[in-house]
């Protein structure tokens, strides 16, 4: 049966329990090419019910988001982006604008958290909502469909099991591990070991990383020819949504808790800023996790990683009801491959590396409650963390790529800034 003919049908959304046990939170019904989410009250009854999103939390049992075409922008931020969801609807066999049905195809093992989605046949469905239009998108056992992890860079969900080597996972099995392909654009060479550089670098600094490595996409079994045929060396991380025992630790990003629309792929970048990840953060997370999001935004400026946008910051629910935020990823010094690149979100309303100071962060130390003190001398000590570890980059870049950077650093104002202070102090 071919889904474009299947005028109504109904997702049952369920999140994992860190018992393992799985609760139906609600279903997204699908009618005439509008989607709407509808919670389940036995949900809301659940004791200790593990919590599926902060807008959730907020908006209460009776909200029904709902959108046109799209899905409701925090189950249509579950989904790949660009020629990354060109590629998974072409495996799937969707339209990769019908997002209800391209969901379903993917959902069921390798979302990010603790989510799942599968049909239920069993749903009755009500009449849909009306639609805000800012919902709407202007987008677009196979092994391609490991693609279904939220993204534009090409990757796939693998396995990997004890000391034992990577594997495409099978059907109904959750991957462990994401693999992230070389970029085949000319002057993007070296991007694998460029992300695991710049995340051992923050390893070595204090930050949390999960486990990374490098792997060579043929010793991969199950993925396609045409990608493991792909020359160079894998960038490999360990996924800190997964547990040993093949369970799964709900998570979200933070364009999910601001309900950020997907339809226009600048959203990401434009609809917050770096003031608002420390202050909803802070918010969610505790007031020492600001501390936390300032060692971040130091390293990204410092090394020039530029995509710093709200799917790269997310938090995790170990006890499936509390938020803490989670360890560092897609963290890269895009600098070198688009030296005109800025800083992602604004900073003290700038993109650029060059303007921050120690007093651009005063708006954002004052939103997120920080005398302005404590959070310099926090900015000043990771920086000195940096550059007491620069030289691990050495290991995983060119010389002339190492020297590029390095040279690059040493001409910021901040870094200037810092160590003119750090002069005075000593």
């Amino acid at each position: 049966m071919e889904t474009r003919h299947i005028a109504q049908r109904s997702l049952r959304v369920e999140i994992q329990k860190p018992d393992g046990v799985w609760v139906k939170v609600g279903n997204l019904n699908h009618s005439h090419d509008i989607t709407w989410f509808e919670s389940d009250a036995g949900y809301w009854e659940t004791s200790q019910r593990p919590i599926l999103g902060q807008i959730f939390e907020e908006r209460g049992r009776s909200w029904r988001p709902s959108a046109r075409m799209s899905l409701p922008n925090w189950f249509s931020q579950l989904l790949p982006e660009g020629m990354l969801r060109s590629a998974v609807a072409r495996a799937a066999g969707v339209d990769s604008k019908r997002e209800f049905f391209l969901l379903a195809r993917i959902g069921r093992d390798d979302l990010h958290g603790a989510v799942r989605v599968q049909f239920d046949e069993s749903a009755n469905l009500s009449e849909p909502p009306e639609v805000s239009e800012e919902h709407e998108t202007d987008d677009s056992d196979n092994p391609y469909l490991k693609f279904s992890l939220a993204g534009a860079q090409l990757k796939f969900s693998v396995v990997r099991a004890g000391k034992t080597g990577l594997t495409i996972s099978a059907r109904g099995e959750a991957g462990n591990w994401i693999v992230k392909l070389p970029d085949g654009r000319a002057g993007f060479d070296g991007v694998p070991e460029a992300e695991l550089g710049a995340m051992e670098l923050a390893r070595r600094v204090g930050i949390e990383v999960p486990e990374t490595m490098m792997i060579k996409a043929s010793n991969i079994p199950g993925l396609p020819k045409v990608v493991s045929d792909i020359p160079g060396d894998s960038f490999a991380v360990k996924r800190y949504d997964r547990l040993e025992n093949g369970g799964r630790v709900h998570a979200e990003e933070l364009a999910q808790i601001l309900d950020i629309p997907t339809g226009n792929e600048f959203h990401k970048y434009r609809r917050a800023n770096f003031e608002t990840v420390a202050s909803v953060i802070g918010g969610l997370c505790g007031r020492e996790s600001v501390g936390l999001v300032l060692d971040r935004i130091i390293l990204n400026i410092l090394i020039g990683n530029g995509d710093a946008h709200l799917k790269n910051w997310s938090v995790v629910y170990p006890d499936g009801r509390i938020p803490i935020l989670s360890p560092l990823y897609d963290v890269v010094p895009t600098v070198l491959y688009m030296p005109t690149i800025g800083t992602g979100l604004n900073l003290n309303r700038s993109q650029s590396f060059g303007v921050i100071q120690l007093r651009s962060f005063d708006k954002l130390l004052n939103r997120a409650e920080w005398e302005l003190n404590e959070g310099r001398s926090r900015m000043r000590e990771m920086t000195q963390k940096i550059e007491t570890e620069w030289n691990v980059l050495r290991d995983h870049l060119s010389k002339e790529n190492f020297n590029k950077l390095t040279r690059r650093r040493n001409s910021l104002g901040l870094f200037r800034e810092i160590q003119n202070l750090l002069d005075l102090i000593t």
